[in-house]
């Protein structure tokens, strides 16, 4: 009987390291791209107060050649990680054209808007790069899907884009 309690112990310290980070993972995923999200409000302000574009082809661009690079790097496959950042992205449009409407039909404004440049830009490329790492340590299950839902509270994100993102979870790992 004593014999078998540290082989009992070492499995099971040996199930909860291999188990629990696979349950971890998909909430600090799931919060990190909530966070990245709860940024576009922000961003939509910024714009409008700079009569810019929602849509910003060339920085697209750029982001999506970035999340490529960091694809490979993080050993992920680049186009399934482009589609969901492609994901975000149209998400990220809809919430700022969301906000940009509510504000022309009356909805107060934020004061005080961050510079999209130097202080909301820096903040999204780490919680791009902290998105990738996450993703590449534990891929997200179907079964995961109420668990995404739940943790995307962003005002602004349609249903349509949760679905949209949580696809491109899925099937990142395919």
């Amino acid at each position: 009987m004593l014999k078998s309690i540290p082989l009992t112990a070492l499995a099971v310290s040996l199930l909860a390291a291999t188990v629990t980070p696979g349950w971890a993972a998909p909430d600090k995923l799931f919060g990190a791209i909530n966070e990245r999200l709860s940024f576009m409000q922000s961003v939509a302000a910024w714009k409008a107060d700079n009569d810019k574009p929602v849509e910003d082809l060339p920085r697209e661009k750029v982001v999506l050649d970035a999340a490529r690079e960091k694809a490979v790097e993080n050993g992920l496959s680049a186009d399934n990680v482009t589609l969901f950042f492609q994901a975000q992205i149209d998400a990220a449009k809809d919430i700022q054209t969301c906000w940009i409407e509510r504000w022309e039909s009356g909805e107060a404004r934020p004061q005080n808007v961050p510079d999209l440049i130097k202080d909301v830009r820096p903040e999204l490329l780490r919680l791009g790069n902290e998105i990738l790492t996450l993703l590449a340590e534990s891929p997200v299950e179907a079964s995961d899907q109420q668990a995404f839902t739940e943790a995307l509270t962003v005002e602004c994100l349609s249903d349509g884009s949760k679905s949209a993102l949580f696809e491109g979870l899925v099937d990142v790992h395919d």
